[in-house]
């Protein structure tokens, strides 16, 4: 489904809830014009592609995301969530410099958002801009602090900026929450490599091939 027919679907659907106001209103003997009855206001179809859009975003359906933000923009060019979700819908649709720019703008907006900062702070991991992502994954960790993920992706920026005892730090703090985590216990090999360190890098690596072999 192309955005234009994403469009037009959630506009069919939103009249059809809308008609629930209209018979309301007609009971009510609120009526100025059949006209102006059926005319659904920028408001309440803002906040119904919002809501719309946000949702689809969660559910991983981005391309939907996208065609119901974008025109928010306009609208509202300063809501933060709704540069959230659509800078990470832009991301996740391969537009990964204009993903990238909304998330900035997101965060400068709302800079104690700690939702904001972590979408952020991973999407410069996937953009190998691993400097600018700490500050905003150690952000993410402190509202987050049992978050897996967020200490896995601050290990790995460490690592490719050539901190790696503070790498090893964070990746052993990953693995207190996943002991499993195969793909932990080869970074943290990788990490005792680039020290020298290869008795170490060895019980590591040794430790990631058994988790994956069973």
């Amino acid at each position: 489904m192309n955005f234009e027919k994403e469009r037009i679907t959630a506009n069919v659907e939103l009249y059809a809830q809308y008609s629930a106001i209209i018979v309301k209103r007609l009971t009510s003997n609120l009526i100025s014009g059949f006209q102006s009855l059926l005319t659904i206001d920028d408001k309440t179809r803002n906040a119904y592609f919002r809501d719309k859009g946000i949702a689809h975003a969660r559910s991983g359906r981005y391309e939907r995301a996208v065609s119901m933000l974008e025109s928010l923009l306009e609208a509202k060019p300063l809501d933060p969530e709704v540069m959230l979700y659509l800078g990470l819908s832009y991301i996740k649709t391969g537009h990964k410099p204009e993903g990238l720019s909304l998330l900035e703008e997101a965060h400068k907006a709302d800079k104690d958002n700690a939702k904001i900062a972590t979408v952020l702070g991973i999407s410069y991991v996937q953009a190998e801009e691993y400097k600018k992502a700490l500050p905003l994954l150690r952000k993410g960790i402190k509202a987050n602090p049992e978050s897996f993920n967020l200490r896995y992706r601050l290990g790995v920026a460490l690592d490719n900026i050539g901190e790696h005892d503070k790498a090893i730090e964070s990746f052993l703090e990953a693995v207190e929450l996943r002991p499993e985590e195969a793909k932990v216990h080869r970074s943290i090999g990788f990490a005792f490599e680039q020290k020298a360190d290869h008795e170490s890098a060895l019980a590591y690596f040794k430790r990631a091939n058994e988790l994956e072999d069973s």
